[in-house]
């Protein structure tokens, strides 16, 4: 593709693990938008299900092409995305000395050699993390790691994390024991602070696996991303805030603060945020 057709390029790091990579099955032929553009081997092409290509007998639809299709028509386009999720890692192949962090560093470089300038990093990671207590507790800590090699490496861009599918890990399996108090730790990091936002996982559905979210799911998900992505770039009107707004940003699915794993048969407390970090009691 001739570089000089396309440039500038508004680049968005996908990071994390499977739900950033994407398992949701792909259904027909993918829907494409010239505007919208994939980095691979250093050079641009027009991008498609699916954007990774981590684990390729397991790519899917994942919350990417939705992310980039709600923004393309609110930024200069066209939308460069640099898909860097590998399904199954943990935070600390993320963070300073990582293989996924160096390897997120050259893709990014690839994409500002031909043309693109980053202006956000989706992640959604956790999953691997949630399986013992000693690392989940842990994992407030490596967020907050993980940002801060983020900003060494890429400067003060628009940061967004993703919530755990809770309404459906199967927290009696043993890789998903702690996964409440990683995803009270996703969710309180990613208020936390500026250049850094979170968003719900509220109401998506898992592909029926209790792990991946399904490709209608993950094509929500994006949304959300998009939706945080412009808020926190002020690209969002009172009319956008009135008419989606409240959709785009349900309530997080915050059961435990993490100071506490529930003992088998123990009730666990069902209080929730909102997007603004205000708990409340869920209705029964």
């Amino acid at each position: 593709m001739d570089q000089t057709s396309v440039s500038p390029i508004a680049m968005f790091l996908l990071a994390g693990q499977s739900n950033m990579s994407g398992r949701g099955e792909i259904v027909g032929d993918s829907v494409y938008d010239s505007r919208i553009l994939k980095i691979a081997g250093g050079t641009w092409s027009v991008a498609r299900h699916p954007l990774h290509a981590d684990k390729p007998e397991k790519a899917g639809v994942g919350p990417g092409m939705s992310f980039a299709r709600s923004i393309v028509d609110f930024v200069p386009a066209p939308v460069g995305l640099v898909p860097c999720a590998f399904g199954g890692s943990e935070i600390q192949r993320w963070i300073a000395g990582g293989d996924l962090l160096q390897a997120a560093k050259e893709t990014v470089a690839q994409g500002q050699a031909a043309g693109g300038v980053l202006k956000g990093i989706l992640w959604h990671q956790g999953e691997s993390d949630c399986g013992s207590e000693e690392m989940a507790s842990l994992y407030i800590d490596r967020l907050q790691q993980l940002s801060e090699d983020l900003r060494s490496a890429f400067g003060h861009v628009p940061l967004i994390l993703g919530e755990l599918g809770m309404e459906f890990l199967d927290l009696e399996d043993p890789r998903f024991s702690f996964a409440e108090t990683v995803n009270a730790s996703i969710v309180k990091f990613g208020s936390s602070g500026e250049h850094i936002g979170v968003v719900s996982a509220r109401g998506l559905q898992h592909k029926g696996d209790r792990l991946h979210f399904s490709s209608t799911a993950a094509d929500e998900l994006g949304k959300r991303y998009a939706w945080k992505w412009l808020e926190m770039t002020g690209g969002l009107n009172l009319s956008l805030r009135t008419i989606v707004g409240s959709s785009l940003s349900p309530p997080f699915i915050l059961t435990s603060l993490g100071s506490h794993h529930p003992e088998a048969g123990e009730p666990k407390d069902a209080s929730v945020l909102d997007q603004d970090g205000a708990r409340y009691q869920q209705s029964p």
